[in-house]
């Protein structure tokens, strides 16, 4: 159940894939459908986003989706079903609804879950637990799965090196971690051996938001680079993300074409979410 692809967007346009993940859904559950073979049953515990964030979470839910057509499973019972995660709280709640609920294999989507994963795991020995973006050791149930996100941001940052007219450009953060700071490190040696093939100096501005789920304070992050020179900036920030993508989007909507300040998105396809009409009508 692993798929890679991001996308380097315009708030606008699509330029380059880059790379991805999966992702999950909190205590609310959606259909009631029964399905009789339970052993391929498959569950999603999100982090603290639901599994419309645009990001991490809709990205783990469009592959559980995916395995339901493959293995004829309908979404509900015994077959494939998210529980969202409004908090942390909710963590051990979900998980423990989901094996009671007769999930046979539960997936935790986040490192923010792996304290929450590995009790459910010796809670429910015969159950499976996939932990996301973590690593759960000493527990034959628990599988665990990390990308290499630096390497996606590599090239995230080479085509930001390519790309910028300002030689300037900035990475936005959600909650800071090893696992976060791997998407920056990729991208701040994409944008260093971008620039040194080019022959020029490039600034890179970086900065977390705290948590995966403040819109409004990635806006002002975002909103504080390009008022600093930035033109491209990358975010690995969850659905807080969408923050920068209204940022760019508001500037874009004033000015021309030509002037456009850029997003580089993650975990999904969020070309979308660059969707807007310049100053100029285009």
């Amino acid at each position: 159940m692993r798929f890679n692809y991001k996308k380097l967007v315009a708030a606008g346009a699509a330029t380059l894939s880059v790379a991805a993940v999966l992702t999950a859904c909190s205590g609310k559950k959606s259909n009631t459908s029964v399905n009789k073979d339970t052993k391929h049953g498959i569950a999603l515990i999100t982090d603290g986003n639901g599994v419309d964030d645009h990001s991490f979470n809709q990205a783990a839910w469009s592959g559980f989706k995916d395995y339901g057509k493959e293995h004829g499973l309908k979404q509900g019972k015994g077959g494939y079903q998210y529980f969202e995660s409004s908090s942390a709280a909710d963590f051990t709640p979900n998980l423990t609804q989901a094996a009671q609920a007769g999930y046979q294999t539960i997936f935790g989507v986040g490192y923010m879950l792996t304290d929450s994963v590995k009790a459910a795991s010796k809670k429910y020995p015969k159950k499976n637990f996939v932990i996301i973006d973590s690593v759960v050791t000493g527990r034959k149930n628990v599988a665990s799965v990390s990308f290499k996100s630096n390497e996606a941001s590599y090239l995230g940052g080479l085509a930001a090196a390519y790309t910028t007219k300002s030689n300037k450009v900035g990475f936005i953060g959600g909650a800071k971690s090893s696992v976060l700071e791997l998407f920056e490190a990729g991208f701040k040696q994409g944008v260093k051996d971008g620039a040194k093939a080019l022959g020029k100096k490039i600034t890179v501005y970086d900065q977390y938001i705290g948590n995966f789920t403040s819109t409004d304070k990635a806006k002002s992050i975002a909103q504080s680079m390009y008022t600093d020179g930035a033109d491209i900036i990358y975010q690995a920030a969850g659905n807080a993300g969408n923050g920068v993508f209204t940022e760019a989007k508001t500037r874009n909507k004033a000015t021309t074409a030509a002037k456009k300040v850029w997003v580089i998105g993650v975990d999904v396809d969020q070309s979308s979410l660059g969707n807007y009409t310049s100053k100029d009508g285009k």
